[in-house]
């Protein structure tokens, strides 16, 4: 593992190399008039370049236990939520989150690369990465496939040579807006349909099911089941920009219009917000989620027969 001393991202120009491997990971289907913003996820196959990066693992325990990564710092997305009720899974103050990234050793203009479990995960590396970069960490991405597909590249390294190789500027990142919405906001929107709204979570927990505490089953009134790992190709790899798009077609989503991701407590629907701003959709995370909005016995759920 000493390679992964030597192994990170020199980052400075997006524009071209990034629109490059969107254009080749679109498939036939047409460009789309939406300008895709800087990306939440970088592909594991791209070679990186050495450069100074902090690797934040938000693995398990017994996975981080069996494979240790020299020189990553933890942190799992609970350390960044609140977790009373009805606010459970809502991120914490801004200035608190700042400060425990900070007590990381972490700046604010630092290159963070933040890995996860990937297709055996809950999307946790997608959470750490909106929760970072609504702090104000925007230099943060996860890596696509995560450890498992991180540690191939370790491994075919020397016969990289040819490989596709991306820069990414900070600059890019610097005007980001919040990607976050509070229940509020959807309970307007809901009498004129202002958002399109996605429930990332399991089909059972869509049609009614409370696996994973919410106080009453059902799912947010219009809205349209996209389970977060229907995201993933048969490798574990998030599907290409023309894939997505497809699906979200097929569910009636407009690409124009403003979605709304919302799961349990805000983790796999951040990890769509992820893909999906990637690939030019104007996404928000509702952090809050079931365990907030079931929480309200005033708030209306549907449920699927």
């Amino acid at each position: 593992m000493k390679i992964i001393r030597g192994y990170g991202i020199f980052l400075f120009s997006i524009s071209i190399l990034w629109a490059f491997w969107l254009q080749l990971s679109a498939g036939p289907h047409g460009s789309s008039s939406q300008k895709e913003e800087a990306p939440w996820f970088l592909p594991a196959d791209l070679a990186l370049k050495p450069s100074q990066y902090t690797i934040l693992d938000t693995r398990s325990y017994l996975r981080r236990l069996k494979n240790k990564i020299p020189g990553s710092k933890y942190i799992s997305w609970e350390d960044l939520s609140r977790s009373d009720l009805p606010h459970k899974g809502e991120l914490l103050e801004l200035k608190i989150v700042r400060k425990k990234i900070s007590d990381l050793g972490i700046k604010e203009k630092d290159y963070i690369l933040v890995l996860g479990d990937g297709i055996s995960g809950w999307g946790e590396e997608g959470r750490i990465v909106w929760s970072l970069r609504e702090a104000g960490f925007y230099n943060s991405y996860w890596v696509e496939g995560g450890y498992s597909a991180f540690e191939k590249e370790f491994q075919k390294k020397s016969n990289n040579k040819g490989n596709k190789e991306i820069n990414l500027d900070k600059s890019n990142n610097m005007n980001m807006r919040s990607t976050a919405i509070r229940k509020e906001e959807i309970i307007k929107g809901l009498s004129t349909q202002k958002f399109q709204i996605l429930d990332t979570r399991e089909p059972r927990e869509f049609s009614g099911a409370t696996p994973y505490g919410e106080s009453r089953g059902g799912h947010i009134p219009g809205a349209k089941s996209l389970f977060y790992q229907d995201l993933f190709d048969a490798k574990g790899n998030i599907k290409s920009k023309s894939e997505v798009e497809n699906s979200l077609k097929q569910l009636g989503i407009q690409k124009e219009k403003p979605i709304v991701a919302y799961c349990t407590g805000g983790v796999r629907s951040a990890f769509v917000v992820g893909i999906l701003r990637t690939y030019g959709y104007n996404a928000y995370n509702y952090a809050g989620s079931m365990w907030e909005w079931s929480h309200d016995p005033k708030l209306p759920l549907e449920t699927n027969h």
